[in-house]
């Protein structure tokens, strides 16, 4: 950006510092307002955010009181909280995986990089810890479950990079596999990806019902949600019989439905992830 628009890079460096400070002022979470909706993003952490923002101002300046900043906010929340654990908020622990770990480590010395690594991997290991079945998923069915999925996967990832690691290429992989395709459903969560392949066609998108549902295509959805989840939800309801009524018996759903809007909706954080991680993966 500075080759090309000095000024400009000028003035968001200025606007970058200007919100770090503001958030070092003012510590805490920032939600959304549900005014009278009856679900909303529910997001609980932000040391994250601060961590990552921090990293990155340290790489822009080379000031040392970032990276030791940094790696405070990254002491204060070592593994992102749904990892190993059996539920959660909507979007309570947003973003899915901590960005900032791998920027400290980017930017870091010796001792930065073994503790970025460090909560990297126990991140990992207790997810892995619950991938007791054929499918090699540990993650918590939560809406918006192909986050999770993707943001395992990434973190897994970015775990290789660092490391040279491979002990956690199996779940990656199974991750992978699960978005597109290898889960009790047979359908991809990418719409339209494979082109010959089973995918979403009735997608939960006022897009998809006016422009097609090529329109949408590469667009990951929410994915599979636990039954109890599924059936607690308001204003969620089948428009047409369950074509996945047989694989739908179990403690898991997945409708691909335009009425489901916990299974079949897209989602853009998902879809972003993963068409970093698939970038990634391609570069090799």
């Amino acid at each position: 950006m500075r080759t090309f628009d000095p000024a400009f890079a000028d003035r968001l460096s200025e606007r970058a510092l200007a919100a770090y400070r503001l958030g070092r002022a003012h510590p805490g979470v920032c939600q959304t307002a549900p005014a009278r909706a009856p679900y909303f993003y529910e997001e609980a952490n932000w040391v994250d955010d601060m961590e990552l923002a921090a990293a990155q101002l340290h790489e822009l300046t080379g000031e040392e009181a970032y990276l030791r900043q940094s790696m405070e906010y990254a002491a204060e929340e070592p593994v992102t909280p749904w990892m190993g654990a059996d539920t959660a908020r909507h979007y309570e622990w947003f973003p899915w995986h901590n960005n900032g770990h791998w920027q400290a480590w980017r930017t870091g010395r010796s001792e930065e990089k073994r503790t970025a690594v460090e909560y990297y991997r126990r991140g990992l290991e207790a997810v892995a810890a619950r991938a007791d079945n054929a499918f090699r998923v540990g993650i918590p069915f939560i809406w918006c479950s192909n986050n999770l999925m993707a943001s395992f996967a990434t973190q897994a990832h970015l775990y290789r990079q660092m490391t040279g690691d491979a002990r956690f290429l199996p779940y990656e992989t199974a991750a992978l596999d699960w978005i597109f395709g290898t889960n009790p459903w047979g359908v991809s969560m990418v719409i339209g990806l494979p082109a010959d392949g089973l995918t979403p066609l009735d997608p939960h998108s006022i897009v998809a019902k006016r422009l097609g549902v090529a329109a949408l295509k590469g667009g990951l959805v929410d994915g599979p949600v636990k039954r109890s989840i599924f059936e607690s939800l308001l204003y969620v309801d089948l428009l047409e019989p369950d074509e996945y009524a047989t694989w739908n018996g179990g403690a898991v759903v997945y409708h691909d439905d335009f009425g489901d809007y916990s299974t079949n909706e897209p989602i853009m954080d998902g879809t972003a992830n993963l068409v970093w991680l698939l970038a990634a993966l391609a570069r090799r």
